[in-house]
């Protein structure tokens, strides 16, 4: 029976992307005589490989991530499709180059095909990071005082143990940041909020979050920052801002002032008392209420004010006028004369007024009119006051109404007899043998609104036959028993 002594180990490390690639070596021992078998199974990347008997180890193409790999010839190869070119490997302390032990952590990159050398990739030889996408990594692991990033803001996660690590498939994806983990800090510093990874600014700061979204800034340039407090206007647009809402307060109260007619001089409003104006809020007003404005914007004296004024003038007080403040008029002491024109005389056209039977003469209107000027009107002669078209209709339509109702106080009575006349026997009964003949007259009773027809039966009998029942007119007969009639009031 045959006996194997059989080992294996596995190794594993990072590769492109935080991927695992493992490779499984193992070996056998058939009684003493040794057979190697290499299996690898990997993702396409950088990955360690053990080299044959026949390789220089010692050559810039190899990296050993420490001793007992250099002396196992397991290295990290540039070209012959294990490391491609621009990647980039950490090796940490104690890793063999160029048949060198190096004591410190370092960075390699891959050289292109047809060099197929590792070159040392020095701290400044390294891009530096945006400051803003330093500031958005909390944690992140550092060489020789600088932290590794990828260009889009993220930590590479530098290793601290003793294994080698790819970092990027290429360097120039790869940058370094002198500090980190500054976002949460510096939004908070610039006014802001951090909340779940992102700072959140209050417009109420007079602030806004800044184009890479992780600080605050202030929303224009007339602001300047004020930390956590946020931003301020500054003082310089301040001043400049007043400056100008005193220029515009200047410039309204200038137009105001010479569009009521004054003038604008050494930041005031000037008003010539001469066209009755005075100063009042930088602007021109009428002296006093005596005075409107006309439509040419002139202050002018009032109906009132300028009658009264016309009043009190010498010619006025000599022709024997004075004003009634409370009639608010000018009367003239002699009642038989009117004021007129600026004096008392007497008018032909007031003479004529006053020969008019119930006319007086208005001074107020300057015209003749009815004493009773609600119901009276001047008549076409103009020798009379008489009773306008509505009055006089008024007054008909009450004298018809008159009439009316007598003419049915007197049917009343009539009717009322006609109760107890021969119609009826001893005993009240109607008597349908004294019935002769029956007779109807239409009486029509005119009024002003229309016509009101009345029927009257006359059968009123006396021993000798009929009562005459007849119509007069100023004592003539116009109408007799049987006749139909019409009495119309106009």
């Amino acid at each position: 029976m045959k006996k194997f002594l059989f080992s294996l180990f596995v190794l594993e490390f990072f590769v492109l992307g935080g991927a695992y690639a493992s490779i499984a070596v193992g070996s056998y021992t058939e009684l003493g005589a040794a057979v190697q078998i290499q299996t690898y199974n990997v993702t396409k990347g950088c990955y360690e490989r053990e080299l044959p008997g026949v390789a220089w180890k010692d050559s810039d193409e190899y990296l050993y991530q420490s001793e007992s790999r250099y002396e196992g010839k397991f290295a990290f190869e540039c070209g012959n499709g294990h490391c491609d070119a621009d990647q980039v490997i950490f090796m940490p302390n104690s890793h063999y180059f160029d048949g060198k032990k190096v004591d410190e952590q370092k960075l390699y990159y891959c050289a292109p095909k047809s060099d197929q050398m590792w070159i040392e990739w020095r701290i400044s030889d390294i891009a530096d990071c945006d400051i803003e996408k330093c500031r958005l990594t909390d944690v992140a692991s550092a060489i020789n005082g600088y932290y590794i990033m990828d260009t889009d803001g993220g930590n590479v996660g530098l290793s601290t143990g003793s294994g080698a690590q790819l970092l990027a498939a290429n360097r120039t994806k790869i940058c370094k940041c002198k500090t980190i983990g500054e976002a949460k800090t510096a939004c908070e510093n610039s006014g802001g909020v951090w909340v779940n990874g992102k700072c959140s600014c209050d417009a109420a700061k007079n602030i806004k979050v800044s184009a890479s979204g992780e600080v605050c800034v202030c929303i224009s340039s007339d602001y300047e920052s004020k930390g956590r407090n946020g931003c301020q206007k500054k003082q310089s647009v301040i001043d400049a801002e007043k400056q100008q809402q005193q220029q515009a307060i200047t410039q309204q109260r200038k137009k105001a002032c010479e569009s009521s007619g004054g003038k604008w001089v050494n930041g005031k409003c000037s008003c010539d008392s001469s066209l009755n104006l005075k100063t009042q809020n930088n602007v021109c007003v009428c002296t006093d209420s005596n005075y409107y404005r006309d439509t040419n914007n002139n202050c002018v004296l009032t109906d009132e004010a300028a009658r009264k004024q016309q009043c009190e003038t010498d010619t006025s007080k000599n022709s024997g006028a004075y004003w009634d403040s409370v009639a608010k008029m000018c009367l003239c002491a002699d009642t038989s004369l009117v004021w007129i024109n600026g004096q008392c005389i007497t008018d032909p056209q007031v003479t004529a007024c006053l020969n008019i039977d119930g006319a007086e003469w208005n001074a107020i209107l300057n015209e003749c009119r009815c004493k009773d000027s609600s119901n009276m009107e001047i008549n076409s002669t103009r020798t009379a006051c008489v009773l306008t078209a509505d009055a006089q209709l008024s007054a008909n339509q009450g004298t018809s109404r008159t009439n009316i109702l007598n003419a049915i106080s007197k049917l009343d009575k009539l009717s009322s007899r006609f109760k107890t006349s021969v119609w009826k026997d001893e005993e009240g009964k109607f008597n349908t043998s004294r019935l002769i003949s029956d007779s109807v007259a239409g009486v029509v009773l005119g009024t002003a609104g229309g016509l009101i027809t009345s029927s009257v039966v006359k059968k009123h009998q006396v021993e000798n036959g009929f009562e005459d029942i007849q119509c007069t007119v100023g004592g003539q007969v116009v109408a007799g028993w049987g006749d139909q009639f019409q009495v119309g009031i106009q």
